[in-house]
């Protein structure tokens, strides 16, 4: 008696709908899946975060700040919760240990897999990191402007997400990239540490971007602007439907310069530590 052991493979509805791209998605829910921590250690990882958030809206409301800016550093702290990618964290230490080499050697796109990889891990970590700064909603909640809340405001800020995730990805390789050249673990984590503050300061994290000197000038016109304070700005209707698509079509703008930027900075620091051979 014999058993036929083989059988006719039948594509989900999914896999026929995405075709080649279905190994992407699959990429993406894998690592969501596996990036997944208990609840008492995210909360703990979380707790720095939500103190440091509190304190700073404490003291803007000691110097008597009005609802738009408080409304501003906590909805604004969300929408950069959803948005972060902390890739450069993983990226450095990857090329230090020589880690990296064992997805360089992958017959795909590293930025295209690192990328899919790190949506899922940030679908993982973003959106119940989030979810966790409803406790800061929840304390100042009659100090927060709800007049904006608005599906028009929501939908604003829906459509620039991805913008701003995908320019944060490509500064994160940027930054991670510099292991390439610094290589050495205590110099890049301090190098590291040194590009959260300035992105944090020039993001609108601590205080709202216009307050500072240069802004008109300068700082309006930085990569970072886009990580908190043009989404904010949109979302507070301070810009007209055209100022809106310029925020956009600018944020686009960002994207390429960065992607590019970034492309040419990890290929410069491959070059520099390929070896014979490879």
């Amino acid at each position: 008696m014999t058993t036929n052991l083989t059988s006719t493979f039948t594509p989900t509805f999914l896999q026929k709908l995405l075709g080649r791209g279905y190994k992407w998605w699959y990429i993406a829910t894998f690592f969501m899946r596996s990036a997944g921590s208990s609840l008492p250690g995210f909360i703990i990882q979380q707790s720095s975060d939500i103190i440091q958030i509190l304190l700073i809206v404490y003291i803007w409301l000691l110097n008597g700040s009005n609802s738009q800016i408080i409304t501003y550093l906590v909805i604004g702290r969300i929408y950069k919760a959803l948005a972060d990618t902390y890739f450069s964290e993983t990226l450095g230490p990857e090329i230090i240990s020589g880690e990296i080499t064992k997805h360089l050697i992958l017959p795909q796109s590293y930025f295209k897999l690192s990328f899919f990889r790190e949506i899922g891990k940030r679908l993982s970590f973003n959106l119940p990191r989030a979810a966790i700064y409803l406790i800061v909603i929840a304390i100042y909640f009659k100090n927060i402007d709800w007049n904006h809340f608005t599906f028009i405001s929501l939908g604003g800020l829906l459509i620039i997400l991805p913008v701003t995730f995908v320019s944060t990805f490509f500064m994160e390789i940027l930054v991670g990239s510099q292991a390439f050249f610094v290589n050495d673990k205590r110099t890049f984590q301090g190098l590291w540490k040194a590009y959260i503050g300035i992105t944090g300061a020039l993001s609108g994290v601590l205080i709202p971007l216009d307050k500072l000197p240069l802004y008109n000038e300068i700082i309006q016109f930085l990569p970072t602007s886009w990580l908190l304070h043009h989404p904010m700005q949109i979302y507070l209707g301070k810009y007209s439907p055209l100022e809106t698509l310029y925020v956009f079509l600018g944020g686009i703008t960002w994207c390429v310069v960065l992607y590019f930027l970034a492309k040419w900075v990890f290929k410069l620091g491959l070059k520099k530590n390929e070896s014979v051979g490879l």
